[in-house]
């Protein structure tokens, strides 16, 4: 037995020597000891387990790495989620995507177990949703077929859209023509996601197809000419009668379309019609001369000039042949027209069956008239000379070919021409 010496000191400072036996104090420490020696082994390999737990942890804070769930269908692993709600979550929106019923009784039955991923492994809501859709093999992605608003059916997409076309295109080829076919009812195919058993076979809704009623076409086109305008351009450097096409005028084209309406190839009264311009018409542009010309002052004998240059006209009907109250003088188109004498003009205008007119008032109650002209060179109020040019001849009015009509007027009453021009 260990003895030992303990030396205490006491307030009054008698140092008092006891022997005291130690060994119930090293007893705890030798089974520690002992304990110690016999599991070694354990307690390295707790504690290097704990290193490697606070390693782990340590390079998911620095290393951008985190605890998460792989979620398995059928042994092969479709996403990766933060928390197992998220999956959960994401069934409840396939649910509401996916048209059907019992749409969760057919999904697999997943399996969860948890992993250690970089943070851009973990899969949002969505994500999920849309793994889990294509993952399942009882959910299909096909249409719905929608008439006037109503749901029919629903069919995979492709099929159902040949079943309309082929449906539209029976209509096609009526009279040999440019044929346009559409249904008459409103016809809409919707695509989204199904369960499977919710999916019919094209020959199952043939029947809804049949049904539909097709409203055709039949364009019909013919073409029409668009004739062209003159424009006539005045040229101040050339005398009056001068007359010059600047550009030829080109006829437009356009087509006439005509649309006969059947229904499901029975012919209606119901018609389309409407206009294509093809080509543009281009104007003729016609230069025409706009300088007064010096005419001779050589008189007639009876007192009144003739109205026309000499040698382009002709007498094609004399004074009273059928109630004829003037002279009509056929001459070439824009031949210029001269008054008769000097005088104030008082019409130049458009004048009813006389067409373009110039009547021209000499004073002592005589008058002269001009009649049929294509162009008037004079406006009401003008003072003219004897041989003035005042028009052009023309054919407006009530008239059959180009001439000049010409009246004299004593008074209120026309009398014959003929003499006070030389006829």
């Amino acid at each position: 037995m260990l003895q030992t010496c303990n030396l205490f000191k006491t307030k009054t400072g008698v140092i008092i020597i006891l022997n005291t036996n130690i060994d119930w104090l090293l007893k705890p420490a030798k089974e520690a000891v002992s304990f110690a020696k016999a599991n070694l082994r354990k307690i390295v390999s707790v504690t290097f387990c704990v290193i490697a737990v606070f390693a782990v942890l340590s390079a998911a804070v620095l290393g951008g790495v985190r605890l998460a769930y792989n979620i398995k269908y059928n042994n092969k692993v479709i996403t990766t989620v933060s928390d197992k709600q998220v999956y959960f979550a994401a069934v409840d929106l396939v649910a509401d995507i996916v048209e059907g019923k019992n749409v969760k009784e057919v999904l697999p039955e997943p399996e969860i177990s948890m992993v250690v991923v970089l943070d851009e492994a973990i899969e949002s809501c969505d994500q999920v949703a849309d793994a889990i859709i294509d993952n399942t093999e009882e959910i299909v992605s096909a249409s719905k077929l929608i008439v006037d608003g109503v749901t029919l059916a629903c069919a995979d997409t492709d099929a159902l859209l040949s079943a309309l076309d082929a449906r539209k295109a029976e209509y096609d080829n009526l009279e040999g023509t440019d044929c346009d076919s559409e249904f008459c009812a409103d016809v809409k195919i919707e695509e989204g996601y199904f369960v499977l058993s919710e999916i019919s076979e094209i020959s199952e809704i043939e029947h809804y197809i049949l049904a539909l009623d097709v409203r055709t076409t039949a364009k019909i086109s013919t073409e029409e000419d668009i004739a062209y305008n003159t424009v006539f351009e005045e040229d101040a450097e050339e005398l009056i009668g001068y007359k010059q096409v600047k550009r030829s005028g080109e006829v437009g084209k356009k087509r006439i379309v005509t649309g006969v309406v059947y229904i499901n190839g029975v012919k209606t009264d119901e018609t389309e019609n409407y206009a294509e311009v093809v080509k543009e018409p281009v104007d003729e542009i016609v230069a025409l001369g706009s300088k007064k010309p010096k005419v001779s002052s050589v008189k007639l004998s009876t007192g009144l000039r003739f109205p026309l240059p000499s040698g382009v006209w002709e007498l094609s009907c004399p004074y009273g042949k059928s109630g004829h109250m003037g002279v009509d003088l056929r001459a070439p188109q824009g031949t210029v027209i001269m008054a008769a004498a000097g005088g104030t003009v008082t019409e130049a205008k458009y004048k009813g069956s006389y067409g373009n007119c110039v009547i021209i008032d000499h004073g002592n109650g005589i008058s002269t008239l001009y009649a049929h002209a294509s162009r008037l060179c004079v406006k009401e109020g003008d003072r003219v000379s004897a041989g003035e040019v005042i028009a052009l001849v023309g054919s407006t009015g009530n008239s059959t070919g180009y001439h000049l009509h010409f009246e004299v007027n004593i008074g209120d009453r026309r009398v014959n021409p003929q003499p006070y021009i030389g006829l």
